[in-house]
């Protein structure tokens, strides 16, 4: 006779079965998500590597047009409030060649700022100077993106160009800017180099000071310039002469880590978009130093961190203080030349990409020799260099 309380029994886990199977689960995970983030981060840089493209090709674009290259914007740096400007930035001029005519046309570049900002000649006799204190070049026209008097020229400015900004950079529009969402810049065309060549000197591969006597002779012309020169101008060979280079992860100067003041003052008396200066940091006239449409922001020289404190290195790499967000205390990101502050820098991890005269990509390394990026950067100092990508 059947046992009326015999229980079948059913196979399953045990408790230790189980938690086995959940481990192994948890281990492929562990080695899945590595990849997943290696590829996704691939993609992004072969995204910023097709945005470095378009660049240079709107640069030979424009002087294939004009049979000039556009202006560099920044006329050179000379770290102060010396430094010389045109109206618009580099960016803002290849605008119609990177299929945004519609945002160039937005842009007033035809008015005389001697009438729009009351410029004065400098008694340099090359040069204007406006009301602000603003040094123009003599050949600049238009009315800069933040003058009120050009409200279109806002509108313009705060208008997101993809081909501007590389996706690795960890800010989106609203937390690059939250104040006046002005779009974001994560390159810097390279104007010149300053860096210090001479062996034995206390400033070899780092910035030479402006005191100097041989600065003159040690400071280099980028590809680019406020002339506007003609490509037959760039002697060594526009595949060996770096036109621009990643400089990613600048923001409004109320974004913490990220966030910093130029020294410079723009044109505009009662700007727009109000920002301070270094010099006065609730002020009004300062540069936009993250916005695509400022000229202070898209070129830039290579000097290396040169404000960096002791007993931080002030010799000139690629990426520099990229070893923590914000940097360390010696050379704080929002601290001019420190990190992505107005020097080579991208998220890539092991380097960033630059785009030569060419226009060809070529991504760098972090650990290439900074005097080698020095000859990079010139078009005219009849330097070989080798590197390794």
């Amino acid at each position: 006779m059947q046992n009326i309380f015999s229980r079948k029994r059913h196979a399953g886990f045990t408790l230790v079965e189980l938690l086995v199977v959940i481990a192994i689960i948890g281990i492929l995970v562990g080695l899945l998500l590595p990849a997943v983030q290696a590829a996704r981060e691939a993609a992004r840089r072969m995204s910023c590597q097709n945005n470095m493209k378009q660049i240079g090709l709107g640069v030979l674009n424009h002087e294939s047009a004009f049979k000039r290259l556009p202006g560099s914007g920044q006329c050179g740096s000379t770290g102060s409030n010396t430094t010389v400007y045109q109206i618009h930035s580099t960016a803002t001029q290849i605008l119609p060649y990177i299929e945004q005519q519609t945002v160039y046309r937005m842009f007033d570049t035809t008015t005389d700022p001697v009438t729009a900002y009351g410029a004065t000649p400098h008694s340099s006799g090359h040069l204007i100077v406006s009301a602000t204190g603003a040094l123009l070049h003599r050949n600049t026209r238009g009315r800069a993106f933040d003058d009120p008097a050009h409200p279109q020229g806002q509108m313009a400015a705060q208008t997101s160009i993809p081909t501007f900004v590389c996706p690795s950079t960890p800010l989106d529009v609203g937390t690059r800017d939250p104040i006046y969402r002005l779009g974001g810049w994560d390159y810097m065309f390279v104007d010149l180099s300053d860096i210090d060549t001479r062996p034995g000197s206390p400033t070899f591969g780092a910035r030479t000071p402006n005191t100097d006597p041989q600065i003159a002779e040690l400071r280099i012309q980028g590809m680019l310039d406020c002339d506007s020169s003609k490509m037959a101008a760039t002697t060594d060979g526009t595949a060996y002469t770096m036109m621009c280079v990643e400089d990613a992860g600048r923001a409004h100067p109320n974004v913490a880590k990220f966030g910093s003041l130029s020294s410079r003052d723009g044109p505009v008396a009662a700007p727009a978009f109000p920002v301070g200066t270094l010099a006065a940091p609730t002020g009004t006239t300062g540069r936009h130093m993250w916005a695509w449409a400022d000229p202070d922001a898209v070129s830039n020289g290579y000097s290396g961190p040169s404000n960096a404190i002791a007993p931080a290195s002030r010799r000139a790499k690629l990426n520099n203080y990229d070893q923590v967000i914000g940097g360390p205390v010696e050379c704080r990101w929002v601290v001019n030349n420190c990190g992505p502050n107005d020097e080579p820098f991208g998220w890539h991890g092991s380097g960033l990409n630059a785009v030569f005269g060419d226009g060809s990509v070529r991504f760098l390394a972090s650990s290439t020799d900074g005097i080698v990026v020095k000859w990079m950067v010139g078009r005219n100092d009849a330097q070989n260099y080798t590197v390794e990508e």
